[in-house]
Formats: structure tokens, sequence, C-alpha cells
């Protein structure tokens, strides 16, 4: 079976930057992001951002959307001052859709002149370096944007970033640029253990893992860890109304299905980390028993004590605080995700395809691959 290799996702150390809730709606961005390009997940991210006006500022939210797949906040201004933005590209990258961002743009700038850059090229690796850029395909303002009717409305909701003279777009490309690129093909898969679709995906893995070798193969979770200091006195006293679980390291641990999923994410975590050549033996094991971690424990003849004051002390806890911030550098938030050889892959070519179908176009000689229509190709459709 594929083994975990958790080291060559982890991001370079640093601090993590820590998000707040915030009490006021118009700062809901500091809390989620603007995405430029809504993800399959469009549908899910418009209740989210329905249920955050609704629980956090007591308001519902509005929005405008457009064919190409993206929404922003109503009430933006539609600037006619001529703007230059450069769209940087990267031609290596089959899956790398920029053709949106024009689209979208030409939404709120009607005056805009537009350059295209890859990546690979020596202009393109200096706007990498100078910008911090993280992602492709990935785009930016020069300071002609200023000058821009919407430009203190797109500064003060971050949809747009300063970085230097210029002025970056808050969207997430589907290659990242800052894991070291591997020898060995590999698949992350991210998901909330009590998902269904992503128990799903994890049912497809496993089969795929069954017939094809030669892959690394890592499972990654999504959640949010806040700082006391970052919940309002209104939350803290009503936790289970904004879904937060608080530890007794004075942190706030939130994942969408509750306290079990969190527990589930972090034993799972533990595994891992105390049995590293049957922890993914363990993950199918807790799926099987409908989330009954004492029964997934003793499928594996597993310690339990081990296990367990891992799942309850600041051991798992921070575990589970760094596992969370891959996917939250990355901008994935939907249930499941598949990113191949760091690079994050359409859901509708997984729900096509599946990930072995996907894996070995791009690796034809692993081996198994010959043998791929004989694995469930297809993956549940749909997201958490």
């Amino acid at each position: 079976m594929a083994k975990r290799k958790h080291a060559k996702l982890k991001p370079e150390k640093k601090e993590p930057e820590k998000k707040k809730i915030v009490e006021d709606g118009a700062n809901l961005e500091n809390l989620i992001p603007i995405d430029w390009k809504i993800p399959v997940s469009f549908l899910a991210g418009v209740v989210l951002t329905i249920l955050y006006f609704t629980l956090f500022t007591g308001t519902s939210g509005t929005s405008n959307t457009n064919t190409g797949g993206n929404t922003l906040p109503g009430n933006t201004v539609l600037s006619d001052a001529h703007v230059n933005l450069i769209v940087l590209t990267d031609n290596a990258c089959t899956v790398c859709d920029y053709s949106w961002i024009p689209i979208r743009v030409r939404m709120d700038y009607s005056n805009v002149t537009i350059s295209y850059v890859d990546v690979s090229s020596t202009q393109g690796q200096s706007y990498v370096s100078s910008l911090g850029i993280t992602s492709v395909p990935t785009a930016f303002f020069d300071s002609s944007v200023v000058n821009a009717a919407n430009f203190s409305t797109y500064t003060q909701n971050n949809w747009l970033i300063p970085s230097g003279t210029y002025y970056l777009l808050n969207i997430q490309g589907e290659k990242d640029l800052t894991r070291t690129p591997s020898a060995t093909p590999k698949i992350d898969l991210f998901v909330m253990s009590h998902c269904p679709y992503g128990t799903a995906a994890e049912t497809t893995m496993n089969n795929m893992l069954n017939t094809v070798s030669g892959f690394d193969f890592n499972v990654h979770f999504i959640g949010t860890v806040y700082n006391e200091s970052d919940v309002p006195a209104n939350v803290l006293s009503n936790l289970d109304q904004y879904g937060l679980i608080r530890k007794n390291d004075s942190k706030y641990y939130s994942t969408l299905h509750g306290t079990t999923e969190l527990d589930g994410d972090i034993a799972q975590l533990c595994a891992m980390k105390y049995y590293p050549a049957t922890w993914w033996n363990f993950t199918l094991a807790y799926n099987t028993a409908n989330f009954n971690l004492a029964s997934a424990i003793a499928t594996l003849g597993y310690n339990s004590s081990l296990i367990m004051n891992c799942v309850n002390s600041p051991e798992g806890w921070n575990l589970f605080a760094e596992d969370v911030q891959i996917a939250e550098e990355l901008g994935i938030s939907s249930s499941p995700t598949y990113m191949f050889d760091n690079t994050i892959r359409p859901q509708q070519s997984i729900q096509t395809y599946g990930p072995a179908g996907v894996l070995c176009t791009l690796h034809s000689t692993l081996n198994g691959c010959a043998n791929i229509d004989q694995i469930q190709t297809a993956t549940a459709t749909g997201s958490c």
C-alpha cells in the first residue's frame, strides 16, 4: 500500500495566520476570504456565507453571480478608469484554467488592458519572487488600479491585496508553487472524516490502492483552529450554536460535523503517527464501524490508551492544528478535494474518470494502470 509521507506536503515552517471571528458583517472576508473562482462547492459556499451573516451578524448576505462561476457581494461599483491587469499562467499545467479571469474582471473594470505572462519565463519568475505568489493561475493590477472608482471597496474587503506597487486578486490557483516537486507520483486527499462524499472517496481510493502501486498517498483534514482572543464574547457564551469546541489549551476547534468528527480526525492523525504501516486500515475500519472509535481501535488491535490519550491531549490537538493548516493555505474547504502532484484537479474530472483514471493519465507507466478498468473509476458526486 502507498505510504503516507506527510513531510513532502508540509509547508515551510512559518507561523500560521490565524483567522478571526468577527461580529461586523463588513469584515466577513477576514474570516472567509473572497474566492473569485468558485469551485464545485459553489452552493455550499453560498450556504456557509448566508449562515455566517445569519449567525454572526443577524443579517443575510447578498451576492452577484455571473456565468463564469464567480461571486462578489452586492453594491460593487463598475469603473471605467483605464487599468492594467497581468495574468500569470502556466502553459505546462493542462488543468490551470485562466479563461474566466478576464471575463470576471471586465464585469467591474470596463476599460482594462490585459497581458499574459507564463510563470516559467524570466518575467514570471520575477513576479513570483517579488510578489510572493504561491499558486497559478493568478492575476494582479499595476498601480493604475488606484484610480478606479471601486479601488477602496476592493482593498477594504481584501478582494485586492497590495504587494509593492501591485495589487493581487484574492484568488487561489490550481497549481501550488510552494511545495517541492516530488520524483514519486502522489495523491493528497482532503476530507472531513464524517462527510459521506469524503468517505465515498476513501472507498474509491482503497479500490485503487489494491490495483495501482508506485505512488504516495496522503489524507488531510479540513477544519479550523481559533485562538481564544479571536472569539467574540457572544460566541463564547454559546459555542454549540457556532459549532466551536473548546479544548483545555484555550483554543477553539471547528469541524463541519461537530465533536465526534473532530475526535475522528484527531484519532486518524494519531494512528498515522503511531501506526504508520496500518493507518489506512484504521481509517477504513473507522468508516465501516459507523465512526465508532472504540470499534476501529479494537479491529486493528491498537493500544487504546495510546490512541485515546493522544486524541484527548495537546499532542493530538496540535496534530490537528498542523494538518488543517495545509488545507487552509491551499484554500481548500470542500470535501473531498484531490491534489495530484501538488496540483488541485477539477472535481468534474475526478467524477468522470476517478482518481485512478486521472493518475494513470498523468503516469501511465505505474504498476496496475493497465488494469484500471477493473477499478471503480467514477466517484460519488457532491461535496461537503
